[in-house]
């Protein structure tokens, strides 16, 4: 009874409470990331470099949550995911590989106040690459590892970069459903006045309780 009392406070906090509080430092955690775009119709195939291979069909990718700030009750701040990185690599058109090129995504970074995901694009710096729909979710379907449902879209950075990159038409990216994220941050410590705070809050008191259950 106490579990279905404490999942039900914690789901829809998030709704009921928007004044924020204050900020806590977040350490652990994961994001799950399911690729939903048809790259391989785009000649475009994945590769996973540093992170967790949650699922091949469909196929999902886990990567650990290093650091960040967030408020707990109106969720704004940044999850980082820095040394987390995947691959892409376009196939254009021969039979060898000798044209193939890689683009390589790195430190992947989550800011909830713009509602975007950005990441290091070959070394070469920060790139906004998807936008993060949030709308209609509550706490416990943003946090849900299992089913991710946090839509990622192609950002206009991102979708000319790579159309460009893969000698793809121009706009076929652009405003693509990428895939779809579920993220699970854990507050760095976990007091007394942190545990109330995440309870008001929802998101980060629903993380917490799933680790402790698991």
């Amino acid at each position: 009874m106490m579990k279905k009392v404490v999942t039900g406070a914690l789901a829809g906090a998030a709704i009921l409470f928007h004044t924020p509080v204050f900020a806590a430092p977040i350490m652990g955690g994961q994001t799950n990331v399911q690729v939903t775009a048809p790259l391989a119709d785009l000649g475009i195939t994945p590769a996973l470099l540093n992170g967790e291979l949650v699922s091949a069909e469909p196929l999902t990718l886990g990567f650990g949550i290093t650091g960040g700030d967030l408020d707990f009750t109106s969720l704004a701040g940044t999850i980082e995911h820095t040394g987390s990185s995947i691959s892409l690599t376009g196939d254009l058109g021969t039979d060898d590989e000798s044209d193939d090129v890689t683009v390589v995504l790195s430190d992947f970074l989550i800011d909830t106040t713009t509602a975007t995901l950005a990441a290091d694009v070959n070394g070469g710096g920060m790139t906004d690459l998807f936008s993060l729909d949030l709308s209609g979710l509550d706490a416990a379907a943003i946090t849900d590892l299992d089913n991710p449902q946090i839509s990622l879209t192609f950002l206009s950075a991102a979708s000319e970069l790579l159309e460009d990159v893969f000698q793809l038409q121009e706009g076929a990216l652009m405003g693509a459903q990428f895939g779809l994220a579920a993220t699970s941050p854990m507050p760095a410590e976990v007091s007394e006045p942190v545990l109330f705070g995440a309870l008001a809050g929802g998101f980060f008191g629903l993380a917490l309780y799933r680790r402790k259950v698991r």
